[in-house]
């Protein structure tokens, strides 16, 4: 009872909850008793508690359902507050009511303790009990804990005064408060909306305009750097149409370079390769072909695309083009899904707990052994692409992440992985485009939901249509993007760091006011040691009576 004694002004007192109110505790009458239910008198659960004067009755019980069972029926005014599953929720009863076992009901005369000064007061005192002395959030507290909670008693006429004063701090906090977020959501759009014009090439309109301007002359004004990138260039811009013949023929050139060094691998057996050979030191056979080495697949082309998907598509510049997204990789393989390993060398698994806004951060990575083989098979390299594969939250799955640099590190099952050709896609214009709204809603429709995840497969996401242009132009909106996009999300930082600051002041006022120092003392107020004498007098003259009854 230590918080609040030095702070309280000399017309308060330092008492418990238990002190000042009645704790009454809930229950649920038997179902298998019809008798029980449909009645008029209402019974809410912790999940009917939608807001402090929200309360969303749905079940009702009868009186018998209330005398053969641990319920009670309280009066109205009467303060409920959660005290398991959903700590924290509180509410004020409007009328006569029930409740369950994860509910307790305070019931005190409204003419001597405000109810919703108390109502403020829980609220400000449970955000510290639901968290232990770990800072882990706790899954209850009992009907002790609650009673022995501090309960600094002002004056009757300063509880009104504080309950004024915090909802008028506490309304213009809340304006405050619903601008920022309206500036969070507008932030969103102005992101979509920077994504949806880059690549429907209007982002770069300007840049494919002035590319082909002459060089300047000499004595004239330097140029910057993207100036000079962008300017004096006479070469024409790759078309995506020429793009997409490079990737065929790196494609093919890769495919026979792959096969050439699997027929010469000394762990394939010459028998394998068409050649008679004794089969005495032949390698086990092992998943994936002999020696663990698989012969390579040749290249898969994706079927064109048909009226039916281009219709309705956004138009594109001229040299642009609709293609499907598995055109534009060489490889995808899903990751490992082992959690431990026996033997083999430590090496770092990535986890969906190591990404956060598609990046990638090992702070508190996990290391299992991994054989030669599977880190040959499953190790990440600049470039590469991993996609969530798999996620509770729809709005994460289908992200995709671009590996920045080679990588000691393999990746676990929940994701995919792609692999592309080097400078003829780039990997940043690929994730900034899996972010636009037409991608998302794409895996919103195809993605499958079970057991409260979400998932995506390699065969949905290759049919994913993107828009190409040539590797040059790819660059520059890679830049744009990246400069523009970052602005949004220091602009989106600030906007964070500023609701926290207004929670940070609700907490403060609460504190203020709960110490006696959000609103002037009144010399001619009842002080609170002669209304908790009145309260005290109250409840044994309640408790007298009905122990008489009851007798």
């Amino acid at each position: 009872m230590s918080s609040f004694t030095k702070d309280l002004h000399k017309t308060w007192e330092l008492t418990t909850l238990g002190e000042v109110y009645q704790v009454i505790g809930g229950g649920t009458p038997s179902t298998e008793i019809p008798g029980y239910w449909d009645g008029d008198i209402p019974w809410i659960t912790s999940a009917d508690i939608e807001g402090v004067r929200q309360i969303n009755i749905r079940k009702y019980v009868t009186e018998k359902g209330i005398s053969g069972s641990t319920t009670n029926r309280v009066p109205a005014k009467t303060l409920l507050v959660v005290t398991r599953v959903g700590l924290g929720k509180i509410a004020i009863a409007e009328e006569p009511i029930c409740f369950s076992q994860d509910l307790q009901g305070l019931i005190q005369n409204p003419k001597l303790i405000f109810p919703e000064y108390t109502l403020y007061l829980l609220s400000y005192k449970l955000q510290f009990l639901k968290f232990d002395g770990r800072g882990t959030t706790i899954s209850g507290i009992t009907k002790k804990q609650l009673k022995d909670l501090d309960f600094p008693l002002p004056p009757l006429r300063e509880q009104y005064r504080i309950v004024a004063k915090i909802e008028e701090l506490f309304s213009e906090l809340d304006k405050g408060i619903e601008n920022l977020k309206t500036a969070q959501s507008q932030l969103k759009v102005y992101r979509q909306a920077l994504l949806k014009h880059a690549f429907e090439g209007k982002l770069t309109a300007q840049w494919r305009a002035e590319r082909n301007v002459t060089p300047a002359k000499a004595g004239a004004q330097p140029l910057n750097d993207m100036d000079s990138r962008l300017r004096g260039n006479d070469k024409p811009l790759e078309t995506a149409e020429a793009l997409l013949k490079r990737i065929q023929q790196e494609r093919a050139q890769r495919y026979q370079q792959q096969l050439a060094d699997w027929e010469k691998s000394p762990s394939i057996p010459l028998l394998q390769r068409g050649k008679p050979a004794s089969t005495a030191h032949i390698p086990p056979l092992e998943k994936g072909g002999r020696g663990g080495i698989s012969k390579p697949k040749p290249p898969k082309s994706l079927p064109p695309l048909t009226a039916e998907e281009l219709a309705g598509l956004p138009e594109l510049p001229e040299g642009w083009g609709w293609v499907k997204y598995g055109e534009l990789t060489v490889g995808s393989q899903n990751g490992i899904s082992k959690r431990s390993g026996e033997t083999g060398r430590e090496l770092v698994v990535l986890r969906l707990a190591d990404i956060t806004d598609q990046k990638i951060s090992l702070d508190n990575p996990r290391k299992i052994l991994l054989t030669e083989n599977e880190i040959n098979n499953y190790r990440l390299f600049k470039n590469d692409l991993i996609c969530i594969r798999v996620n509770g939250s729809a709005d994460l799955v289908g992200r995709i992440i671009s590996i920045k640099e080679d990588m000691e590190v393999a990746y676990c099952d929940h994701f995919i992985r792609y692999r592309l050709l080097n400078k003829i896609i780039s990997p940043i214009y690929l994730q900034h485009f899996f972010n636009t709204l037409s991608v998302r809603r794409y895996v919103e429709l195809n993605k499958v939901s079970s057991a409260g995840q979400n998932t995506v497969n390699q065969e949905m996401l290759g049919s994913v249509l993107v828009a190409i242009c040539g590797a040059e132009e790819q660059e520059v909106i890679v830049e744009l993007l990246d400069t523009q996009l970052s602005e949004t999300d220091q602009l989106d930082q600030t906007i964070t760091t500023s609701l926290q600051q207004a929670e940070a002041l609700r907490q403060s006022i609460l504190k203020k006011a709960f110490s006696g120092q959000l609103v002037p003392q009144d010399p001619n107020d009842e002080p609170a040691s002669a209304l908790l004498t009145r309260i005290k007098a109250e409840r044994a003259d309640t408790a007298l009576k009905t122990k008489r009854k009851t007798t």
